[in-house]
């Protein structure tokens, strides 16, 4: 684990450029043997989408075996799947050295963990293991199960510890990895937030026409073409840092390849920036379905679908809701103030720990976790649609 004082003083340096991404994946794919990956191929032509999406293959995976990338260029979307793939690889290899087993009560003395042992008198001995506070620069033990992902049967930890990657993020710098954390973790909270909110679906749709400016314009522009119904919501937040839910689905136009809407979220600096992030998403999650090589995908998704249905929500999409906010072309996007972090304690966080798993300048490679208590941020346990 790097010392305290250098990570603080990592993450206060100014965001580095990004490495050329070729030559980025040409460094991994130089070191495949090392990481497990077997295969990196597009699945691009599979959809008539036309947005580049790879796949990245590692057999031994302790979670799960078959990653994907997105990118507005093939480079980009190779970069985005092996950087997926190796926050698994680092994530399930956490050195025994790392980990300390001690009892729930006398590692929970700040109170950071309470939540998670609800009302049960807990003092379970634990797999722990020392993260970085950011917010009081100090160090804190974090329960192994909110780090690691080795997925194995029986587990390793006891069931009431809730398991999944939320924060889990790679980089070409640790600095673009804890910041990816960062949004990730807040896009997953507001989703959380958002499912407990009445009508959301009606209250918070924007008209995805008024996407007149940037990347996302390009994108929406592009799924217009090609015969595509496009919904999108702004999630409200605590902060001012923009989230934003997409769908993508196809109109009745055409025989369909998968009639299920698919979904993605962003959350960044921009409202560009999180909406190119939400609609790449989307265009990804497609081609997880229509490839059929993802083991995480739910069997309801390939299964009988209610042409009714899919018509109600094509006319959901077409709804004319409230302006993007940067439609105005005198008003263009801002940078927000706040940062991340800043966005994290809004949010509700009492602290933002990051664990680095690996670093390697050398590729570069970077993997942190990122864990924010007591923040809801897995959404899968409030989706009961």
């Amino acid at each position: 684990m790097l010392d305290g004082e250098i990570l603080e003083s990592i993450l206060a340096s100014p965001l580095p450029p990004p490495p050329d991404p070729s030559q980025t994946v040409r460094r991994i794919l130089a070191r495949k043997q090392e990481f497990g990956i077997t295969r990196l191929g597009s699945v691009t032509d599979l959809d008539r989408v036309g947005i580049p999406v790879v796949q990245v293959v590692r057999p031994m995976s302790r979670s799960v075996t078959v990653n994907q990338g997105k990118g507005l260029t093939f480079p980009q979307a190779a970069i985005s799947g092996l950087m997926e793939s190796l926050e698994g690889w680092a994530s399930e290899r956490v050195p025994g050295e790392r980990i300390e087993f001690a009892g729930f009560r006398s590692m929970n003395k700040e109170g950071y963990w309470s939540h998670l042992a609800e009302d049960r008198e807990c003092n379970e001995t634990l797999a722990w293991i020392k993260g970085w506070e950011l917010f009081s620069s100090r160090q804190v033990d974090v329960p192994l199960a909110l780090v690691d992902t080795a997925y194995t049967v029986p587990s390793p930890h006891p069931r009431w510890l809730p398991r999944n990657t939320t924060g889990l993020a790679a980089g070409t710098s640790l600095q673009q990895a804890i910041s990816h954390a960062c949004f990730e973790t807040l896009e997953r909270h507001a989703r959380c937030a958002a499912m407990r909110m009445p009508h959301f679906f009606d209250r918070y749709q924007l008209d995805s026409r008024s996407v007149l400016l940037g990347t996302a314009a390009e994108i929406v522009g592009r799924l217009f073409s090609e015969g595509f119904a496009v919904g999108i919501w702004s999630i409200p937040s605590e902060h001012d840092l923009p989230v934003y839910w997409c769908h993508v689905m196809e109109t009745a136009e055409k025989p369909p390849l998968a009639p299920w809407p698919a979904e993605g979220f962003g959350c960044d600096r921009t409202h560009d920036g999180a909406l190119t992030k939400a609609l790449l998403e989307a265009c990804q999650s497609r081609l997880g379905v229509i490839s059929a090589a993802r083991e995480d995908i739910s069997g309801h998704l390939y299964g009988y679908q209610s042409a009714k249905d899919l018509a109600a929500w094509r006319r959901q999409l077409a709804v004319s809701g409230l302006p993007y906010p940067s439609a105005d072309r005198s008003a263009p996007n801002i940078h927000s103030p706040q940062t991340p972090l800043e966005a994290l304690r809004l949010a509700g966080a009492k602290a933002a720990i990051v664990v680095v798993l690996f670093s390697d300048d050398s590729i570069p490679l970077h993997v942190a976790r990122l864990v924010t208590p007591p923040l809801e941020t897995n959404p899968e346990l409030n989706d009961g649609r």
